[in-house]
């Protein structure tokens, strides 16, 4: 299975946690503060999403302090141990050797990102219970990521997936995954 990658996602390699009672015990400490619609799991992974990468650094200090290992160095490169955080769009800090990140396309024309352990079998995606894409981390994430790329640079082009943007003061070409190919329907999943 894999879990959905919403704003700022912290995925959780949920075998590493089980290890720790200290880390479970900060989980369960701050599950009761986050939003419902900002959790969801399969077998193998917990995904907890966030608006703000500051609130995210928040919670992977948490359970870096809770014994969780956010990063370690393997043969010079730094790699993602424990959790790892990745936004909607693919983009993760530091590598994950344990984590495949990919892009699907939903019925209704919504294009979402998922992570599922590396050798997983993708059957079905896990979605915050209730979860709604017109009420979801997913869009407003994105409505924030386009306003600011309106502000600093300009639509310059557009491909099958991707709108591209150009910097207006750099010249630095970038492309931004596009939300949905068509947004008027609403689906929930249960």
């Amino acid at each position: 299975m894999a879990v959905l990658i919403e704003g700022y996602s912290v995925v959780i390699n949920k075998a590493q946690a089980m290890k720790n009672q200290e880390a479970l015990s900060a989980l369960t400490a701050v599950e009761g503060t986050l939003h419902p619609l900002a959790i969801c799991a399969d077998n193998e992974l917990l995904r907890i999403g966030f608006m703000e990468i500051t609130h995210a650094y928040e919670f992977v200090a948490a359970l870096e302090n809770a014994g969780l290992k956010f990063r370690t160095d393997v043969n010079g490169e730094e790699i993602a141990q424990d959790f790892a955080l990745v936004t909607q769009f693919g983009e993760m800090e530091v590598s994950c050797p344990w984590l495949d990140v990919q892009f699907t396309k939903m019925k209704n024309g919504t294009l979402i990102c998922l992570g599922a352990m590396k050798g997983a079998e993708n059957k079905g995606v896990a979605f915050p219970k209730h979860w709604s894409r017109q009420e979801s981390i997913l869009k407003r994430y994105y409505e924030t990521r386009i306003a600011h790329m309106d502000t600093h640079y300009e639509k310059v082009g557009e491909e099958l997936l991707h709108d591209i943007f150009r910097h207006k003061e750099t010249g630095e070409t970038v492309r931004l995954m596009k939300f949905a190919v068509d947004v008027s329907e609403d689906e929930t999943v249960q």
